[in-house]
């Protein structure tokens, strides 16, 4: 972290701690050319370039391999609901018979379905995966951690090696070691709302889309936050127009669940309130809004 107080961007939406960008931090690709090592970043520009940026990779990585969609079509499992895919880099065995490069990744069905293609297996530059011989150890370890071959296919120790670096690369930029229960993201959204609110004096966010970023810069362990709410109404069974109202409805509901942990978050209450008092409700009506929590006291509207 910088003593300096300064991030490199220096604009107004600069918030947070400042951090140095130094070679221990892996730089998404999309962002090399803006993001150098040497750089100080705030919170606000450190979740957009660096977190937020290795999550939407993440989400939209796709499997390399030049068949993947036929082979996918050939899948008993072509018609259940899509599941995030097991990517692993390409084995170097595959490499050049599928044209990829050694930095592209593929998924699990395609290796399998690539030893069992005539497309490939037939070509004299491919090389099948190394049967075990009746007298070979069937354990190899490889630092602390141990590997039992099965289904009589094993990889080259050379390629589990590489299994490993990789294993061990994963482990070193996971950032949180548990997941965070719904109950600290509630309260952690809640600070942020009440700092909005309170102490920069910001408007309610109505916009879904605008308060999703606004969450997920302000803190990394709220990235999917929102979307994990928006899931649980279950979007596939309904129309666009619903799911964006829905996505409304949950901005709300999470001002709501806010204002239960802080009775100081109400800017939704006063503009409800206020709403209201302009429509010409009465001031019981608003009284009783308010006793459910929906809206603030006549009161406090004057």
């Amino acid at each position: 972290m910088s003593t300096e107080s300064t991030c490199t961007f220096n604009s107004t939406d600069c918030k947070g701690v400042i951090r140095q960008i130094t070679n221990n931090i892996k730089i998404p690709i999309t962002n090399k050319e803006i993001i150098l090592v040497g750089m100080k970043l705030c919170q606000t520009h450190f979740n957009k370039f660096i977190t937020n940026e290795v999550h939407n990779l993440k989400l939209n990585e796709t499997c390399s391999h030049p068949k993947h969609d036929e082979y996918k079509s050939q899948s008993k499992n072509t018609n259940k609901k899509s599941k995030n895919l097991n990517l692993e880099k390409v084995p170097k065995r595959l490499i050049s018979i599928l044209n990829l490069d050694e930095t592209a990744k593929i998924c699990s069905l395609c290796r399998k379905r690539t030893d069992k293609d005539p497309d490939y297996n037939k070509l004299e530059e491919y090389n099948a995966p190394i049967s075990k011989k009746e007298n070979d150890d069937n354990i190899l370890n490889i630092g602390n951690h141990t590997y039992s071959f099965r289904k009589d296919v094993l990889y080259s120790e050379e390629e589990l090696k590489q299994f490993e670096s990789d294993y061990q690369e994963i482990i070193t930029q996971l950032t949180i070691s548990n997941e965070i229960s719904l109950s600290n993201k509630i309260k952690k959204m809640s600070s942020i709302l009440y700092k909005n609110q309170r102490v920069l004096k910001q408007k309610t966010i109505y916009d879904p889309d605008e308060f999703e970023i606004m969450l997920e810069e302000a803190d990394a362990d709220l990235i999917g936050f929102f979307d994990e709410l928006y899931k649980g109404t279950n979007p596939n069974t309904k129309s666009e127009k619903t799911n964006n109202n829905n996505k409304k409805k949950l901005v709300s509901l999470c001002y709501f669940l806010a204002s239960i942990n802080n009775k100081y978050i109400n800017g939704i209450k006063a503009d409800i309130g206020l709403y209201l008092e302009t429509s010409g409700a009465s001031a019981s009506s608003i009284d009783t809004l308010a006793n459910i929590g929906l809206s603030v006291s006549r009161r406090t509207v004057n």
